[in-house]
């Protein structure tokens, strides 16, 4: 991206507090411009403002995490498994229905087998 001028320098948002919809454009806005920088005085006012996008976003936008076992589902899903499929490796048929039913919560045995057997950080069921 070639360098900013002297005039798109003052075009570019102020380091303050995004607000509203309006200076959360300007940031994007400006972000587009100063992205690519890494070195110098431009690539930390890149870093600054994209904690305070970062910051807008979380609270403007804010993202619900998944419980454990609709990540289970999922992973079950796009592995073609089904509940009866985890009998015998979370516990009996009991067991794995009351895990479904949330009337059991997943224990740390039942996450590091899950988390080994979908091959992923046993932190994705937390």
């Amino acid at each position: 991206m070639p360098a900013l001028d002297q005039m798109e320098l003052t075009e570019l948002y102020s380091l303050k507090v995004i607000k509203n919809e309006k200076d959360y454009k300007m940031a994007l806005k400006s972000m587009e411009s100063v992205f690519d920088e890494d070195t110098g005085p431009l690539a930390e006012y890149a870093e600054t403002l994209a904690i305070l996008i970062e910051h807008y976003e979380e609270e403007r936008f804010p993202v619900k995490r998944a419980q454990d076992v609709e990540v289970l589902k999922f992973l079950m899903e796009q592995n073609g498994l089904k509940q009866k499929d985890l009998v015998g490796i979370l516990g009996g048929k009991s067991t794995v229905s009351e895990i479904f039913n949330r009337k059991r919560p997943l224990n740390l045995q039942h996450i590091r087998i899950l988390a080994d057997k979908f091959h992923v950080k046993p932190a994705t069921f937390l």
